[in-house]
């Protein structure tokens, strides 16, 4: 999740004491070896756990306090659950102490977020909150910014965008002054991508100008300057979808390539982030479709939908689903549904022309499945090559001949490729489809007036923009070589 990571990432314990080698294996999840370093330590734990739950300084910041809070808690409830001993839960006692049960409902707090339990973690924090909020000292300065930015976390990912506004505007608030700059850039940078989903262009483009200042101003320029041309972006109207190209390890908008690529791959970028539990869902949709379970990776993909109705993925899988059950107007609904929250998104053009023809019964589900085969790839090139031919001949799509096409330049017949890609390109029935042919022709004639003239072509039709964005790359190459 990028900056809300940044934030609540865990951090490693200091190697090499008992305490850390205890609070690392709850980290982990490893209760066997928890259980053993516990069995051959027990008397030095309950020795000095009292002197663990004072927690240190140097634990008390956003990145280590959910580690060391999740440690104290895994380490007592082993005594007390396995090892009959209660006395580690007696010495976190909340009633003897208002700061160790605010450091316990912090690692509650973490613990529901990593769980996707993100509500009961907003409830949690919440009455944290009301609890503490006369408390003062230095520990409460330490620990209230946190509790905000969970709470602001936590309201994000279950779609209350203002009042995932509020908290984070409250640690950011309570944060000034501090001396941790990291914790501060992490809030106001979650604050940028609240602003960026509400839609809130203004404000997203002034918070990233006063965020480009703080990290001048800790020595973090190139990230200043990264985030000064997102603010730019923000501010002019940033599109719901495009694609950046990545270069030597570098991400540039299509605008700023200017130069040939020692390696290139491109990322499609929308203009907010996906809130959590549509990713969960998603990943469980997709899981589902591998395992050939399409009903209830649908389930899944309507989840999604609820929990992010700005996301384009569930929509986009939904309609490949419903495509193979046979439903095709529910397909080419969901397909213009995520053209609407995402133009251009992967092969959603293509596919809902597909699906649109799929409905019109101007193309069988047979052609369809044997399309699939072939752009889901991972087919060898002889299978690629014969199953391409067949799908020709029983239905002339430019998709089958595009697909020959990238056969036999697999097996080397670069002739015979190049004559696929041209007919492909004089049947191309969709601009999708057309951006991806005149790309694969023009990597593959001689000519250099000619390639020039598809992959121009290609860039202003812009009908597949991955395709589009490589003409551009290309593009640029050819025209530094000269």
């Amino acid at each position: 999740m990028g900056f809300f990571d940044a934030i609540f990432g865990r951090k490693p314990a200091v190697p090499g004491d008992l305490r850390a080698l205890l609070f690392d294996a709850v980290a982990r999840g490893d209760e066997k070896q928890l259980a053993k370093a516990c069995a051959a330590n027990d008397a030095a734990i309950i020795s000095a756990f009292a002197s663990w739950a004072k927690v240190p300084e140097s634990f008390r910041t956003p990145d280590k306090l959910p580690w060391y809070g999740q440690g104290l808690i895994g380490v007592a409830r082993h005594f007390a659950e396995a090892r009959a001993c209660p006395d580690l839960f007696q010495v976190l006692s909340p009633a003897k102490n208002p700061l160790t049960e605010w450091q316990t409902a912090l690692t509650d707090a973490a613990s529901h977020i990593e769980g996707g339990r993100f509500s009961e973690g907003a409830v949690l924090l919440r009455s944290t909150i009301e609890r503490v909020e006369g408390l003062s000292g230095p520990a409460a300065d330490e620990y209230m910014p946190v509790t905000f930015g969970r709470l602001g976390e936590c309201l994000f990912h279950t779609g209350d965008i203002e009042g995932a506004r509020n908290a984070l505007e409250a640690a950011l608030e309570r944060s000034e002054g501090g001396e941790n700059d990291a914790a501060i850039v992490a809030y106001a940078s979650s604050l940028y991508e609240v602003h960026r989903y509400a839609g809130r262009a203004d404000e997203a483009a002034e918070g990233l100008g006063w965020l480009a200042k703080t990290l001048d101003r800790i020595g973090e320029s190139r990230t200043a300057e990264h985030w000064r041309k997102q603010a730019a972006i923000v501010k002019r109207g940033e599109p719901l979808c495009r694609v950046v190209a990545e270069i030597d390890g570098e991400q540039l908008e299509l605008s700023e390539v200017s130069r040939p690529a020692g390696s290139a791959r491109f990322i499609f970028v929308r203009n907010r982030l996906s809130l959590a539990p549509a990713n969960q869902a998603v990943q469980a949709g997709g899981l589902a479709v591998e395992e050939g379970d399409l009903e209830t990776a649908i389930a899944h993909f309507d989840r999604a939908s609820v929990a992010d109705p700005l996301d384009p993925r569930p929509s986009y899988h939904r309609a490949s689903a419903l495509a193979h059950l046979g439903r095709y107007q529910a397909s080419v609904d969901d397909f213009a549904l995520t053209e609407r929250l995402a133009p251009g998104w992967y092969h959603s053009r293509a596919d809902g022309w597909l699906a649109r023809e799929l409905a019109a019964g101007r193309v069988d589900h047979e052609t369809f499945v044997r399309l699939r085969k072939l752009l889901d790839g991972g087919l060898e090139p002889e299978r690629a090559l014969t199953l391409a031919t067949e799908g020709f001949a029983n239905a002339p799509l430019s998709l089958f001949q595009l697909s020959l096409g990238h056969a036999l330049s697999k097996l080397n017949r670069q002739t015979d490729a190049e004559q696929a890609f041209r007919k492909a390109l004089a049947i191309a029935e969709e601009p999708d489809v057309r951006t991806r042919i005149l790309v694969a022709l023009g990597s593959n004639v001689a000519a250099e007036d000619e390639r020039t003239r598809l992959l121009t072509e290609a860039v202003e039709l812009r009908g597949n923009l991955v395709a589009s964005a490589m003409a551009v790359v290309l593009l640029a190459a050819a025209k530094s070589s000269n």
